[in-house]
């Protein structure tokens, strides 16, 4: 794949990745010009239409969804036989290898973690999408402690039908909840559940359950209440809340777990001392809304004299009732014209003091206002720039003009010498009152640096270390050991305690872990059972699982299979599974009648009991000439080897008449990678 171009614009650079169903690859998008990665069906799968529903539903899945803390997905398109989805490129490790290197993270980190999943599930859950395989695996960090989701492949819309196949059980068993084990309903609290888990492994560096085989891990998912994790880790540094907060997620029953992320993030809030709730303000009206009468229009410059109304008002009373005319009425209408006269004098006389009284307090009060202005004056001071003064120098100055003089801070500084004023609080120019205080800060002069110690520290802190020292990060390499774990900072370049310069680099390097050394599988075929251990051992290889299984032509004790073929170049300290010839089995007949119960026979005494067949296709991988196919049955017991064959993969596909009853579990391993596990109904 590697320089080839798919939808005329996305060119493969290498391959980053890969899973059981997919291999992802970086890619630059040449119209865009920026880098993608691009997720492609494997070949061998293209032609089961299983995977190719699965890997189109991960884009309908994750193409709905736009966050932060979701990987987006830019396209998709179907090229010859290349399936793909270009998604976003993150530059960064998965949160299990993130945890690998460090063993388990702290509360702080876990909770910042934690919540960032739950707010990408929240989004999800609005959009009504289920993820349904929440674990470390499918969380990215980028280099700057982002944590984002990827991996929608068996996501379902919560709408439909979320009910799992109970013949097929869909999610990863360390971390799937209850209901997906037993195949029952499934929500947005199973998210919840599994992101539980995730936190549990986060800070204590294990899973709450696990097991030889998946079925017994599923077993304890559904019936076992998980430690604690104080528990489970001896002197673990992790607060009752939050410890409280895991177990919940971890109930088995829905209905005692979080009900939504909505409140598992109010949680997780409460225990960073933050608050969802928002303070309303009482709302303030300084003029309130009134219905006014019409007001009609007035002369403002006319004078309207009261007692010529009154007057006015009670001829028209008195012409109403006719009282205007008589003689002595004419009369006293004269005498009272005259007294009205009088009036009218004194009251023009009376406004024209008033109006003068009036006026001189006018002008008393302008004149007061005036002065009290003069009074209340305060001049105003132009800021001066103080900035690389003395201290003592620049508080003389301050206050020669009449400002106060204030330090507020002192700081190491590379530019200035100890004593030199770095800011200050008003800029030169700008006017103050007499008497402001003028705040500035003080030079402490160059910080004597002593370069910290990063040995035995994770390369992910060495950036934080180095930069609260003042220094920065020099050239970064890697190489193998077998005293750090793999991440661990194993030497660096000054040595610690040295002393050192702002900005200087601190070269460092990184543990690789212990080297892996391979050694060449040995053939154990017709090798009595102890010879062929001590043959395994001898090549600094494990001895594995030992099955017996009834055989016409090897001779009892003897290897007939082992899971990894002759020849093949295999990682020290590998477990190494043999199945033995158990003898020629027993002809039907050959056992008095009624000694034996048919279908109890003890393994390696007969034939089994089984119920059918399956023929089982295998389709084979299209970049090798041959690989080794390994098939185990899966029991409570253990493992059982039941085919191991070399095969070339010019026949594309091959198919194994497996045997069995019931509903059995098999895992089929390609030179010994786990390909697929595979759940048969034999009835």
């Amino acid at each position: 794949m590697i320089g080839k171009i798919l939808g005329n614009r996305y060119e493969i650079i290498e391959k980053i990745g890969g899973g059981g169903m997919s291999n992802v690859y970086k890619a630059r998008c040449n119209v865009l010009n920026r880098f993608v990665a691009i997720k492609i069906l494997r070949d061998e799968l293209i032609s089961d239409p299983d995977f190719v529903a699965k890997f189109k539903q991960e884009s309908l899945s994750a193409a709905s969804l736009a966050h932060p803390n979701i990987v987006n997905i830019y396209d998709t398109g179907i090229e010859g036989d290349i399936y793909y989805i270009v998604m976003e490129y993150v530059k960064g490790e998965t949160l299990k290898k993130y945890i690998n290197k460090k063993g388990r993270l702290t509360e702080t980190e876990t909770l910042k973690i934690s919540r960032q999943v739950a707010e990408a599930l929240k989004h999800a859950h609005s959009n009504n999408i289920v993820h349904r395989d929440i674990k470390p695996h499918n969380i990215l960090l980028t280099e700057e402690g982002i944590a984002k989701v990827t991996d929608f492949g068996i996501a379902r819309a919560a709408t439909s039908s979320t009910i799992n196949n109970t013949s097929n059980v869909i999610g990863s068993v360390h971390y799937f909840s209850p209901e997906q084990a037993r195949g029952g309903y499934v929500d947005d609290k199973s998210d919840i559940y599994s992101l539980g888990i995730v936190m549990y492994e986060m800070i204590t560096g294990v899973v709450p359950f696990d097991a030889d085989n998946h079925i017994s891990v599923a077993m304890k998912q559904i019936q076992e209440k998980p430690l604690p994790p104080s528990k489970k880790v001896k002197n673990l540094q992790i607060s009752k809340g939050f410890e409280d907060i895991i177990m919940k997620c971890l109930e088995k029953h829905q209905s005692f777990r979080f009900q939504n992320t909505d409140e598992l993030i109010r949680k997780l809030d409460s225990l960073n001392g933050f608050s969802s709730s928002a303070k309303t303000e009482d709302e303030i009206i300084d003029s309130p809304t009134m219905v006014l009468p019409v007001i009609g229009d007035i002369n403002e410059n006319k004078v309207i004299d009261i007692d010529i109304i009154d007057e006015e008002s009670d001829n028209a009373f008195r012409s109403f009732f006719g009282e205007t005319n008589s003689p002595d009425n004419q009369e006293k209408n004269k005498e009272k014209k005259t007294d009205m006269e009088d009036k009218k004098q004194k009251s023009k006389n009376t406004k024209i003091t008033v109006a003068a009284i009036l006026s001189a307090l006018v002008v008393a009060l302008i004149g007061g206002v005036i002065a009290f202005k003069a009074f209340l004056y305060v001049p105003e001071i132009t800021v001066p720039n103080l900035i690389g003064r003395n201290e003592d120098e620049a508080k003389k100055i301050v206050e020669d003009l009449g400002l106060e003089f204030k330090v507020t801070d002192r700081q190491y500084s590379t530019e200035y010498q100890e004593g030199e004023v770095i800011e200050q609080s008003v800029d030169e120019g700008a006017k103050l009152k007499e008497d402001y205080p003028l705040e500035v800060v003080v030079s402490m002069g160059i910080k004597e640096i002593t370069i910290p110690n990063l040995v035995g520290r994770y390369a992910i802190e060495a950036g934080i270390i180095l930069a609260d020292a003042g220094l920065s990060e020099g050239r970064v390499t890697e190489k193998n050991s077998d005293t750090y774990a793999a991440g661990q900072i194993i030497e660096q370049y000054p040595d610690a305690n040295n002393p050192a310069e702002a900005k200087d680099k601190v070269d460092y390097v990184v543990s690789l872990g212990p080297k892996v050394t391979y050694v060449r599988m040995p053939d154990l075929s017709g090798l009595e059972l102890e010879t062929a251990k001590l043959l395994i051992v001898q090549n600094n290889l494990a001895v594995g699982e030992v099955t017996e299984e009834p055989s016409d032509k090897v001779p009892a004790g003897q290897v007939m299979r082992q899971s990894v073929t002759a020849g093949q170049e295999v990682e020290q300290g590998t477990s190494i599974w043999m199945t033995v010839s158990s003898g020629k089995a027993e002809e039907p007949g050959t056992e008095e009648p009624g000694t034996e119960e048919p279908g109890t026979q003890e393994p390696g005494t007969g034939e089994p009991d089984y119920e059918g067949t399956y023929p089982l296709t295998i389709a084979l991988p299209k970049d090798k000439d041959k690989v080794t196919v390994v098939i185990q049955r899966v029991t409570d017991g253990g493992r059982e080897i039941v085919y191991s064959q070399e095969v070339k993969t010019a026949e594309q596909s091959i198919i194994v008449n497996l045997q069995g009853s019931g509903i059995e579990v098999y895992e089929i391993y390609m030179d010994n990678e786990l390909y697929v596990t595979k759940e048969i109904n034999f009835e």
